[in-house]
């Protein structure tokens, strides 16, 4: 297995990092003692932490765990397989990074001016990150860590390959949806988002015991 090198989407992760943490920092005093922390299915905060708390989880999540990841794959029984598989477990890794980092300027945006439309920015994103993520599922070959871990996959190499596939088609549809229904009345909206977020877990689990019979036959 190759050593760990240093590629262009770790320094991009880092630059966004910092970026990202020194606008909450900047803006750190105006900032209520709370924060948002999670967006209910229609859009509207419905938890809160502490401000410090949303920091932490943007340091972690946004910087320090999509650089750790390249350590992760170290202790994957199938470790070898990443390299099969770099270039999308590099972009990956980004969108992680892209996520938690918009995740925390929306929630600061949110905190600066409660009239901002904090749910829709974060549906936007929810979409946009399940429709990049369907255009790499298809190149993940099978490990532990990351992908469609079902029993089925996870047990058959072909049956991995043949559940990233559709599930690529899946989730890429699925994005889409909801990036459209945020431009939509709120009860359409949510039936999108529902609609979407069953379609990418329940048909790529579905599919992936239906090929595992069909192979058994």
């Amino acid at each position: 297995m190759k050593s760990f090198k240093w590629k262009w989407q770790d320094t991009l992760v880092v630059i966004l990092g910092v970026l990202t943490l020194g606008y909450g920092l900047i803006n750190y005093g105006k900032l209520p003692d709370q924060l948002p922390s999670h967006f209910g299915i229609s859009g509207e905060v419905d938890s809160y932490w502490s401000k410090n708390s949303v920091f932490i989880l943007a340091a972690v999540m946004g910087l320090l765990f999509p650089i750790g990841m390249q350590f992760i794959r170290k202790i994957d029984p199938k470790r070898e397989n990443y390299e099969r598989f770099e270039h999308a477990y590099k972009m990956i890794r980004l969108f992680i990074a892209v996520v938690f980092d918009a995740f925390f300027v929306i929630s600061v945006s949110y905190g600066l001016d409660d009239q901002f439309q904090a749910g829709k920015w974060a549906l936007v994103l929810v979409g946009l990150m399940i429709l990049l993520l369907g255009n790499y599922l298809p190149q993940v070959k099978d490990n532990y860590f990351i992908g469609i871990r079902t029993p089925w996959t996870l047990n058959n190499p072909d049956v991995w390959r043949r559940t990233h596939r559709f599930s690529g088609l899946v989730w890429t549809a699925g994005g889409l949806l909801i990036l459209i229904g945020v431009f939509l009345p709120k009860p359409a909206m949510v039936t999108m988002l529902v609609a979407s977020l069953a379609l990418i877990t329940i048909l790529p689990l579905f599919y992936s015991w239906m090929i595992s019979e069909r192979k058994k036959a």
